[in-house]
């Protein structure tokens, strides 16, 4: 009961430090914004390819989002019923929520040497969190994402490789074709659910090999590191951003090591991923709104022989593939917030859940501290 207590006061105190620095951070946008209004240095970059680059960055990042009632079933019948705490009284949760921080580190300046501006380097958080309508409404042992990001844009078909910058188109207009650009971004994370040790959860001690992973307080812990090239299009005329990325993730360590590759997880949570994700905006100015559209695939490369999903008669499915789509309407005049439907199938993204197989609707509100809007180049 002691050591549920500090668990409890551990997140929450956690919780409040990120809500705390978020709240900072939007006010510090707004006077970085209310500043740069004044700066004739901002108003020339706004009309140069960098601008168009840094932005992409932040159009192709995931949204944070608050959905209330997402409806995430199983895909069948479940092989080992949920327990009180774990979401069992519906298939409905309450509300389901993911925060997605990135504090610049290193940004170029908009009078600073060329190579600057093609690259950012950030401090992440990311964080998720599902609260059920069972018993109290407890939130389940959220997700937990800490790293940096290097942002990094190879080419584009106005000033060139990174190599070799011709300086002398990089204001917007100098070309009339449309902007063709390849961006790069590595990332080193840490991602864990903050809870003790321990993992499996098992029903009849007398039987140990039925068990699955243990949703109300399993330890889940790794780390990766993160490669991702992206080719992007933006359309002058039509005022769309397309964005295709392709991704390689890599998961790292031991459960010795400091930051720990549960052991548990070996064979059966997956060293090593592919993503396949395509962004698309387009600015409609006539009606005040912006369109988006995304979707990501994910598949699990490598051996999966320990895995063993929660699902009835699954047939020995290894699960190596989850997809989600994203439909969001953003109003120009809404400053930090846009509107949202989803869907997902596949493993379960809230760590230790990942041996429940669902499928989920989602619908809500988007929230950006740094909200993209097409910029008005042409």
């Amino acid at each position: 009961m002691e050591l549920r207590l500090i668990r409890y006061f551990h997140a929450n105190y956690f919780l409040g430090i990120i809500l705390l620095f978020s709240s900072i951070f939007c006010y510090s946008q707004n006077d970085a914004y209310l500043l740069n209004r004044q700066d004739s240095l901002q108003v020339k970059h706004e009309k140069t390819i960098y601008y168009l680059l840094q932005r992409s960055w932040v159009a192709n990042q995931s949204p944070s989002y608050l959905s209330i009632l997402p409806f995430s079933p199983s895909i069948d019948e479940r092989r080992i019923p949920l327990r009180q705490g774990e979401g069992t009284n519906s298939d409905f949760n309450l509300i389901e929520a993911n925060l997605n921080l990135s504090f610049p580190l290193f940004f170029g300046k908009n009078d600073s040497w060329d190579v600057n501006k093609r690259q950012m380097i950030t401090f992440d958080y990311n964080g998720t969190f599902r609260m059920t309508l069972d018993d109290s409404k407890p939130i389940i042992p959220s997700s937990h994402k800490v790293g940096i990001s290097w942002y990094f844009s190879l080419y584009n078909n106005y000033t060139g490789w990174i190599w070799k910058n011709n300086d002398s188109f990089e204001k917007i207009n100098s070309k009339d074709t449309n902007i063709h650009f390849l961006n790069h971004l590595v990332r080193l994370h840490h991602y864990s659910n903050g809870q003790a040790p321990g993992f499996f959860f098992i029903p009849d001690e007398n039987i140990p090999q039925v068990r699955r992973n243990s949703y109300l307080d399993g330890d889940f812990s790794t780390n990766y590191i993160y490669n991702e090239i992206t080719y992007g299009r933006y359309n002058k005329e039509a005022s769309s951003l397309h964005q295709f990325s392709l991704g390689y993730r890599r998961d790292l360590g031991t459960e010795e090591s400091v930051l720990a590759f549960s052991e548990q997880q070996e064979k059966s949570y997956g060293k090593d991923r592919l993503l396949f994700k395509y962004d698309y905006r387009k600015a409609m100015p006539k009606s005040r709104l912006a369109l988006h559209l995304r979707t990501e695939l994910v598949y699990i490369l490598g051996n999966l022989d320990s895995f063993l999903s929660n699902i009835n008669d699954d047939g020995g499915s290894k699960y190596r593939m989850g997809i989600k789509g994203l439909f969001e309407l953003s109003p120009d005049n809404h400053r930090t917030v846009g509107y949202f439907v989803s869907i997902f199938y596949g493993r379960d993204y809230l760590n230790i859940r990942y041996d429940d197989i669902i499928y989920s609707t989602q619908f809500g509100i988007t929230l950006s501290l740094d909200k993209f809007f097409m910029p008005t180049l042409n």
